[in-house]
Parts: structure tokens; sequence; C-alpha cells
């Protein structure tokens, strides 16, 4: 059954990239898949993580490198800590992540 009602649905869209990839057998991907597991802000991380190894930068300070300054001004003294440390969390869970895609 079709659904003319929602031609702009994006489950629509979804369906005619997967048809699109199928048809020009088109799977390669910009980065490894990221872990199912991975929240958003993960996402992102590996990401970014992907591509500053794609490029040859060492990242000698991860909380500088993927850290939003802004957030981090207007946060207080507590919410500041626990952002950091869910950050080192993330970046260390990703950067492992990354390492065994690799391998």
């Amino acid at each position: 059954m079709s659904n003319v009602k929602h031609n702009k649905c994006p489950m629509r869209d979804l369906a005619n990239q997967a048809k699109a990839r199928l048809m020009n057998n088109d799977y390669k991907q910009p980065y490894p898949s990221v872990p199912k597991s991975a929240t958003p802000r993960q996402r992102e991380i590996y990401i970014k993580l992907f591509e500053l190894r794609q490029s040859g930068k060492n990242i000698d300070n991860p909380i500088s490198e993927f850290a939003d300054e802004q957030k981090l001004k207007e946060m207080s003294h507590d919410d500041r800590q626990r952002y950091i440390i869910q950050l080192c969390s993330d970046y260390i869970s990703m950067r492992a992540a990354l390492d065994d895609a690799k391998a």
C-alpha cells in the first residue's frame, strides 16, 4: 500500500536513499559505522575523532578539542565538572571503539 498522503515523510526519504544505494551498489561510508549504543554526543565525538585522525592531527587535549566553550562559560562549577567528566568518558569510549574498528 502506498503512502500518497505523506510523500515528504522521513521514512519515505530513507527508503529512497536505501533503494538508490542498493541500485548503485554504493555502500561506502566516509567513516566507519558508529556503535549502535552511542549517544548523539558520542556520535559527534566519534565522527570528529575519525576526521582528525584522517587529517593526521594529534589530539593532545581532548577537552579543549571537543568541549563547547560557550556551554562551559554558562555552567556552574559543579555542572562544569560533571560535563568534563562525561566528555572524557565519551571520548575514551569512542576512541576505543574507533581503535577496535581500525583493527
